[in-house]
């Protein structure tokens, strides 16, 4: 292969990244952002992470993903946290948020009524979660 081929193929490569659907994942736990992360890879998004919700405030700005994945519970700036960030600086309901985590039984209400745009309660199956990005994405 010559140089040309080389950079065509690497700019392919990049063209092909820029229409990839990009997913913020914001959990505290590490095996859980692991998990969903080659799972999303796997099914061809482009994944960005953040252990709590000041690291997925700047991912957000910075990255602009298609969806954000949020666990509530988290250490820090938690998830409830970060949605009133969002409310308060008018970015909420501009970027589908899934909620994802074990405790939505509290007040589902609350969330939806913010602009989240779902709720997954964990354990959930990866298969309905990726459905749920797919639509939300499109």
């Amino acid at each position: 292969m010559n140089l040309g081929q080389q950079q065509k193929s690497s700019g392919d490569k990049r063209l092909g990244d820029v229409d990839r659907k990009r997913v913020l994942v914001i959990d505290d736990d590490l095996p859980i952002r692991g998990m969903l992360a080659a799972a999303l890879r796997q099914q061809g998004y482009q994944v960005l992470l953040a252990g709590d919700g000041a690291e997925g405030q700047r991912a957000l700005t910075i990255h602009h993903p298609d969806v954000v994945l949020l666990d509530l519970a988290m250490p820090d700036v938690n998830g409830w946290d970060f949605l009133q960030r969002l409310q308060e600086t008018g970015h909420l309901g501009k970027v589908p948020i899934i909620v994802v985590s074990a405790h939505v039984r509290v007040e589902p209400q609350a969330l939806l009524q913010m602009g989240v745009a779902a709720i997954l309660p964990k354990p959930f199956h990866l298969p309905d979660l990726i459905d749920l990005i797919e639509h939300l994405a499109a």
